[in-house]
């Protein structure tokens, strides 16, 4: 990665159903109070996600770069794109193009840079409901002004099913990380991760994503959707790369049908018949 002029990562955290947090049924007497609260977060999270609508929002990535030796970060480009939540699956589009919404690498909308998906739904998804990693401490702390529950967890390089390509190089990684729910109503406030145990082929010290999640109107009800984002990559010649993320305008999403009935053909004239012959 040292002899390139400008570096480029690309991360794909991908769903992998496996058990997380200590999941399953807990029975509750005899019970720590910060293991029976965990239990409601979880529970609470995963209903709040499973009841999500199919829906859309404008993400906005705002990219900086900084080069070796630099303590400072500059201004690389601003990527905007559709995003898409839809029967389980994260979709994107070009801004305004939203009846293209569709898998994509988002490789080919970036030269350079830090480029990734899953901070839309991903990174929520694989904790609560796919149910993956294991519980490592908790706190209580203060965030946004608000006492708050914060647990840390680590996910396996199998569980996580996080991929992580580098100067066309490709690698799993492990997570850890933590994750904080407001004190009062247990809703989910921010997970923040990192990637443990990067293969040195990849040439990246580190990296490191933080979701923070906000109540949004779609349709008639609040649900809980990311409201911005950060990801941060190092990688081991001392460049770093940023992006700020930002989710705007979410709706919910309904697949468009169109009929057109201005440009149907015109039915063909019959061909006239032949004449008669004469006997």
């Amino acid at each position: 990665m040292a002899d390139r002029g400008e570096e480029e990562v690309k991360l794909l955290p991908m769903a992998v159903g496996l058990a997380m947090l200590g999941g399953g049924s807990l029975c509750g007497q005899d019970l720590p109070q910060w293991v029976l609260q965990l239990s409601r977060i979880k529970r609470q999270a995963k209903a709040e996600l499973l009841r999500l609508p199919n829906f859309a929002c404008l993400e906005t990535i705002n990219r900086f770069q900084s080069k070796p030796g630099k303590d400072f970060f500059q201004p690389l480009d601003v990527i905007r794109l559709d995003v898409a939540f839809v029967d389980g699956k994260e979709l994107v589009a070009p801004a305004g193009a939203s009846g293209a919404f569709q898998e994509m690498d988002l490789g080919r909308l970036a030269s350079g840079g830090v480029i990734g998906s899953g901070a839309f739904s991903a990174v929520a998804r694989n904790l609560f409901v796919n149910d993956n990693g294991r519980p490592t401490g908790w706190s209580e702390e203060r965030i946004l002004d608000r006492p708050a529950l914060r647990y840390n967890f680590a996910i396996s390089e199998m569980q996580a099913g996080y991929t992580m390509t580098s100067s066309g190089r490709t690698g799993t990684v492990g997570l850890e990380g933590s994750f904080w729910a407001d004190a009062e109503t247990l809703q989910l406030i921010r997970i923040e991760e990192r990637a443990v145990d990067i293969p040195d082929s990849l040439g990246v010290e580190d990296t490191s994503t933080s979701v923070t999640y906000a109540r949004t109107r779609i349709g008639s009800s609040d649900v809980l959707l990311p409201r911005k984002a950060e990801i941060l990559v190092t990688n081991t010649t001392g460049w770093r790369g940023r992006n700020e993320i930002e989710f705007t305008g979410c709706r919910e999403y309904v697949a468009e049908s169109v009929i057109r009935f201005d440009s149907v053909d015109p039915v063909p004239a019959a061909a006239p018949l032949p004449p008669a012959k004469k006997k």
